[in-house]
This record gives structure tokens, C-alpha cells and sequence, in this order.
């Protein structure tokens, strides 16, 4: 099993614009991305969790997986953050601007 600091990786685009899209599996209706700016990325309390902070106070808190369920994918020239959580049917994607 090999270990990847995701916060240590993803710090880099604090203070930067960034898209979330968290997609729905089990067929509920489908949201669209929303923009934010990233305040900045930190471990969370809870073991197998990041949080991203979308100012001081608020944050979207995602789980880390081990296995390829959790990896960065490069796609038309953007980066992006991806964690699926196959048991909650939830796939969570950080898209990073480098505008």
C-alpha cells in the first residue's frame, strides 16, 4: 500500500478557484458543479477524511480511500481530485483551475 499526503499535494492550489461536484450513483436527481475558492486543505479529525475549506469556518469534509478509489485524473488540460465512496454511491470530484 503506498501512502500519498493529499494535503501535502493538494495545499499547492490553496487561494486558487476550484469547482466541487459531488455526483449522486444511486439515481437521485444531479447537481452541477459550483465554484469556490479554496481557503485550504487540512487532515480530518476523523481518520480517512480531508476537509476542504471553503472559507475560515465552512468546509467540505470527503473521505480518502487507499486503493485507485481515491487518485487525481488530468482531463483537458485541468486537474482533478477524485474519491468515491461506493458505499455511500457518492463520487466526489475538485476540479483545479490554473487560469
Amino acid at each position: 500500500m503506498i501512502y500519498i499526503d493529499w494535503v501535502k499535494q493538494l495545499s499547492r492550489h490553496e487561494g486558487k478557484l476550484i469547482r466541487i461536484w459531488i455526483e449522486d450513483r444511486s439515481g437521485e436527481k444531479q447537481t452541477e458543479p459550483k465554484q469556490f475558492l479554496l481557503h485550504k486543505v487540512q487532515d480530518s479529525v476523523d481518520p480517512g477524511y480531508m476537509q476542504f475549506y471553503l472559507n475560515p469556518t465552512q468546509f467540505l469534509t470527503v473521505p480518502i480511500f487507499d486503493d485507485n478509489h481515491t487518485r487525481i485524473e488530468q482531463s483537458n488540460g485541468e486537474e482533478c481530485f477524485v474519491s468515491h465512496d461506493s458505499q455511500a454511491k457518492l463520487l466526489y470530484r475538485v476540479y483545479f483551475n490554473h487560469d
